[in-house]
């Protein structure tokens, strides 16, 4: 089963044979979805990439995709293909799209969560809980439906801060009621400036914390939260300017010269925050970063507890509009060993486990010791080359909870574009069906190889770049995928159906058949083998006949 956006409000839908779902939204556009998890996988040279790149603005944005209309026969044209790119580039900016490789040694705790090693201000080790890339995908995915303000960075920090203590004072009030956030020490004067003066030297390590924390590392976008006791916050913003020194501190308290623009988002509320903050009462110190909570689990936190934040309800016009959903490539899938990096949550990865679902399930994390759940606008994409292993091998578990979208070669996309007589798409049909008998289909020769040839209206600028296409691509590719047996390698090319004709020579390996009687004399002893040794030489590319059209044009005339 695949699904749609809950703000859509689908009224017809219809089950497309690559297990795509169409369906009509408010407006009576028709929006194609995706589905929840994914994987590309093909041949080298099949253009995976870029429909990487199609599937994850797909996903991402349907709305934006549809108006495109791409032809699912034809493709994407150049001027959709500039405009996919550049989606995908804006949507990676804004964190929705994100990108993973796979490889041998990636784990669960560059996925997931895990422990990492930092150096504290005495010198000494200590260990923080680091959440990986889909961790942290997930904790913006299952924020984007409260329509955020904009102001906040869900990749930001947070910062506890206590304004004149946790009790009610006038200061607090005052920050509060003009959207900035204040603390004293006002003697230790402008610390966007260097030195530090004496005053500011005297201050212990808690207090000196505090105001380098705020003056220095406390940027625009990331949330403060204003606590009213040990383990309650009563306000949450998010920084909004830079750090500057007022001389005259604030009515109530003219040492409270350090500043900062804060946009107070909700505030009159007390919230606990001890669990989450890992059982742990907030610290002494004035101001310091929450290490222990992201971004998306305080807005998630605050939500569940009815706190709605002053930009979060959506406006009449933005009663339909699309929920953001978020991308996670992962590259190279079938590279990783996935028991040991999706560990327990490739369960909750399937539709009907994602939070929200009748079946929602919602684990416990092994470092964190957070609940955690997949959002059920998290789509992931993932890519493999058929090359580097067979679909056939991969996890079972995987398997079982991805749908899969082959990519195969498609000569008939160069429609028979002839260059100096080449017909590329009669060239690269027969390469692929000798590659098919004499390996398998899954090693056969991607079109995206020759794209570049197709693509260049100069037919010998086109020519060239078919050159350096068997040069630099399908030679080297050949010599991988036979293990340097160069006898299969000059059946592929056709070389043995070659004849000479006027005198030129069109087969790109050279053969040479030695005699054993003549290398070794007579009774040599090797009557048991063949009589004679037949080697093979790639000939140099600055060779003749890789000028020749006709040499690649016997690779597919005499076959046919």
């Amino acid at each position: 089963m695949k699904r749609w956006s809950k703000t859509i409000e689908p009224v017809l839908s219809d089950q497309q044979e690559d297990g795509e779902m169409t369906a009509e939204n408010h407006n009576g556009t028709t929006i194609t979805y995706s589905p929840l998890n994914q994987i590309l996988f093909g041949t080298p040279g099949t253009g995976k990439t870029f429909h990487t790149t199609e599937a994850a603005v797909k996903a991402a944005d349907p709305a934006f995709y549809c108006q495109l209309n791409i032809d699912p026969a034809a493709g994407a044209t150049t001027e959709q293909r500039q405009a996919l790119t550049t989606k995908y580039k804006a949507l990676s900016e804004a964190g929705r799209i994100r990108f993973v490789t796979f490889h041998q040694s990636y784990g669960y705790e560059e996925f997931v969560e895990g422990l990492r090693a930092e150096t504290t201000e005495d010198n000494q080790i200590s260990y923080k809980v680091s959440d990986g890339i889909f961790k942290s995908i997930s904790n913006a995915a299952s924020v984007s439906e409260l329509h955020l303000d904009a102001d906040i960075n869900h990749n930001g920090r947070v910062w506890k801060l206590s304004i004149e203590g946790a009790h009610s004072n006038a200061a607090k009030s005052h920050c509060l009621e003009a959207n900035i956030a204040a603390i004293g020490w006002g003697k230790t004067g402008d610390l966007s400036q260097e030195p530090r003066n004496e005053y500011f030297l005297s201050q212990g390590t808690n207090n000196q914390n505090s105001l380098n924390y705020f003056s220095q590392e406390m940027e625009e976008g990331d949330l403060v939260l204003c606590i009213d006791s040990k383990t309650s916050v009563e306000a949450i913003g998010v920084v909004s300017g830079p750090y500057r020194y007022v001389e005259d501190g604030v009515p109530s308290r003219h040492d409270y010269c350090h500043q900062l623009p804060i946009k107070w988002l909700a505030k009159d509320f007390s919230v606990d925050f001890k669990e989450l903050n890992n059982n742990t009462q907030f610290s002494l110190p004035t101001c310091y970063p929450l290490s222990r909570l992201s971004v998306a689990e305080v807005l998630n936190h605050l939500h569940s507890h009815g706190i709605e934040l002053s930009d979060s309800a959506p406006s009449p016009a933005q009663s339909h509009v699309e929920q953001h959903n978020h991308v996670l490539v992962i590259d190279e899938i079938n590279r990783g060993n996935i028991s040991k990096i999706f560990g327990e949550l490739i369960t909750l990865i399937e539709e009907s486990k994602r939070a929200g679902n009748n079946e929602e399930i919602t684990l416990t994390l092994p470092y964190s010791g957070k609940t955690f759940s997949v959002p059920n606008n998290l789509y992931i994409i993932g890519t493999m080359n058929t090359a580097d292993r067979s679909l056939v091998t991969m996890d079972t578990a995987l398997r079982r909870r991805f749908d899969f979208k082959e990519m195969m070669p498609k000569p008939e996309l160069f429609n028979n574009r002839t260059v100096k007589g080449i017909d590329l798409t009669r060239l690269l049909a027969t390469l692929n069906k000798r590659i098919d008998v004499l390996y398998d289909r899954e090693h056969t020769l991607g079109h995206a190889f020759l794209f570049p040839v197709f693509n260049e209206a100069n037919e010998d600028n086109a020519f060239i770049k078919l050159k350096d296409a068997f040069k630099n691509k399908i030679i080297p590719l050949l010599e991988e995928y036979f293990y340097e047996d160069w006898n299969k390698i000059r059946l592929v090319l056709g070389d043995n159906q070659k004849e000479l004709a006027d005198g030129r020579d069109y087969a790109f390996i050279h053969t040479h058949t030695d005699s054993y009687d003549a290398l070794f004399g007579n009774n040599h002893g090797l009557e048991t083998y063949e009589d004679s040794k037949v080697t093979y030489k790639l000939k140099a590319f600055d060779d003749a006949v890789w000028d020749q059209p006709e040499a690649y044009i016997t690779i597919y005339s005499k076959s046919e």
